[in-house]
């Protein structure tokens, strides 16, 4: 009776292994990325497994893959050992950018994402991203034609106002009446206001050209201040540890809300930053003991306006956080401070 129930334990514990294992081989093969199991061994890491979609990403059968090693693939080889220091038994690997070479010579580019099994191997998922790194390629050639006829563009438009102001100088020293010179002082502000309006956008001409990518905040803080001269006012920044996922102007929207707060303030004599974290993601804080916003104003300042009754600076601080998610809002009580809240989502930080 013992060895019959004993019998019994031992088909149930077998059928479910066989069910599990089938299961598993299921989300293997049926997998949309390319997934590989590969062996560690001491002549070189090996393809040990391969589903259907990696056979193809590399342009090759199942059949022909077993055995082949990974780095034959590989653009570079050196990559693997990166990836490898990367890929340790507590901790997976994810959103690495790789190059590979199939045998009839096609590059193709994926991001990799792997994890070590028990038993040492390492299992890989592949994702064909060449398309869209061709896209980024062709937008990026694009973005960088239409900046430099922006450059050239505003290079022409800079010469004529200068030609402008000159010739407006030469009337104001030629004519006495107070209506012609009152004509001229108009036309001298305008012209001062595109003037002004094309040095900002000469500053902002690469907005977005280059890709985001991770940046310690308290010394993207500590290099603005250093470039900057504010007399009277402290800014003191409690962000250590903080790294963001922004544009690389992420320095201009530092310089433009701590200028904004010395400039308009008016009774600013300190501007802390602080940070705290929240179910959505975390918020940063900008704040200063100013004269603070109105409440009718609060959404105005970051307007772009043909005018100039609205802040570009401003404008270009928000354009600037939106290209990776963020937002940025004006909270602050009128009469006791402006305060600006930067609120990131949960994927634009982390703690080092």
């Amino acid at each position: 009776m013992v060895f019959v129930a004993i019998g019994a334990v031992v088909s149930l514990l077998s059928l479910r292994l066989r069910e599990q294992e089938q299961r598993y081989r299921g989300v293997f093969d049926n997998s949309e990325a390319g997934t590989f199991i590969v062996a560690p061994e001491n002549a070189g890491p090996r393809i040990e497994e391969v589903n259907y979609v990696g056979a193809a990403l590399l342009g090759s059968t199942t059949k022909d893959l077993i055995g082949e090693p990974i780095t034959r693939f590989l653009d570079d080889p050196g990559a693997w050992r990166d990836f490898q220091v990367k890929v340790r038994p507590d901790k997976a690997v994810y959103g690495y950018e790789a190059a590979l070479r199939r045998p009839d010579g096609v590059a193709v580019q994926v991001i990799v994402s792997g994890g070590r099994l028990p038993d040492g191997r390492i299992i890989l998922t592949l994702v064909d991203i060449t398309a869209r790194k061709s896209a980024e390629d062709a937008l990026r050639q694009a973005n960088t034609k239409l900046n430099i006829m922006g450059r050239l563009t505003r290079n022409d438009l800079m010469s004529a106002v200068s030609g402008l102001l000159r010739r407006i100088s030469e009337g104001m020293g030629e004519f006495d009446d107070p209506a012609v010179r009152r004509y001229l002082e108009s036309l001298e502000e305008d012209a001062r206001f595109v003037q002004r309006r094309a040095e900002i956008t000469r500053d902002y001409q690469d907005l977005g050209l280059r890709p985001p990518g991770w940046q310690p905040l308290q010394e993207v803080i500590r290099e603005v201040m250093s470039c900057l001269l504010l007399p009277g006012v402290s800014v003191r920044s409690w962000v250590e540890r903080l790294e963001v996922f922004a544009d690389p102007m992420l320095d201009r929207v530092y310089v433009n809300l701590i200028e904004n707060s010395a400039r308009h303030g008016e009774t600013v004599s300190e501007v802390v930053i602080t940070y705290q974290l929240r179910d959505d993601g975390l918020v940063i804080y900008v704040e200063d003991d100013g004269v603070g916003v109105p409440e009718a104003e609060k959404e105005k300042i970051f307007e772009y306006r043909v005018d100039g009754g609205g802040g570009l600076g401003l404008f270009l601080v928000r354009e600037i956080l939106s290209i990776t998610g963020m937002t940025i809002q004006e909270t602050g009580r009128p009469g006791e401070g402006a305060r600006f809240e930067i609120h990131v989502p949960p994927d634009g930080y982390r703690l080092i």
